[in-house]
Order: structure tokens, then C-alpha cells, then sequence
């Protein structure tokens, strides 16, 4: 039985770690913050909008119009932002 638990344990977490190793970034503009989605437009004036909740609404609404580093995570086609940052902070 402990087996059988210890296996799917370590099954959550090899899937959670696959999950953050999915991450990507963007580095670009923060042009515009909308209802559920955020548009950045990139050095190469390539635009990417991506859906956004608004707990990440908030935080992206300082980089307004600034230059920004965008998390974001591709599900099912669609990129999700999952936190925006300052280019100079790391990761």
C-alpha cells in the first residue's frame, strides 16, 4: 500500500515539475492590459497577445507602456501569462 502511494506522489511531482519546465518568456512593450488579456509588442515590433486572470491583470498594470519580461505558459495553443517582471530581474 505505502507503494502504491509513494508512486503517486512522485508521479504529482515529476508532473509538476514538467509543468514548470513548459514556462517560456517574452521580452518586449507592454502595450495594453485588457479584460483577459495582455498585448506585448517585441523588438522586432512581432505583437503576441495572451490571456491573462486577473490576479496577473494587476500585476502587469505598472509595466504599462514599459519594458517588460512575460511567463507564460502554452495550453492548448493559447499562451497564458503567468507573471510579468523587470528585464534586469532573473529569473
Amino acid at each position: 500500500m505505502r507503494d502504491g502511494w509513494f508512486g503517486l506522489l512522485l508521479g504529482v511531482v515529476v508532473f509538476g515539475a514538467a509543468l514548470e519546465c513548459c514556462a517560456d518568456q517574452f521580452a518586449g512593450k507592454l502595450q495594453r492590459v485588457g479584460i483577459d488579456t495582455v498585448t506585448v509588442v517585441g523588438s522586432d515590433n512581432r505583437t503576441v497577445v495572451m490571456q491573462v486572470e486577473s490576479g496577473q491583470r494587476r500585476q502587469a498594470a505598472p509595466y504599462i507602456g514599459k519594458s517588460v519580461t512575460v511567463d507564460f505558459r502554452n495550453e492548448r495553443g493559447q499562451c497564458r501569462a503567468i507573471g510579468f517582471r523587470s528585464p534586469q530581474q532573473r529569473r
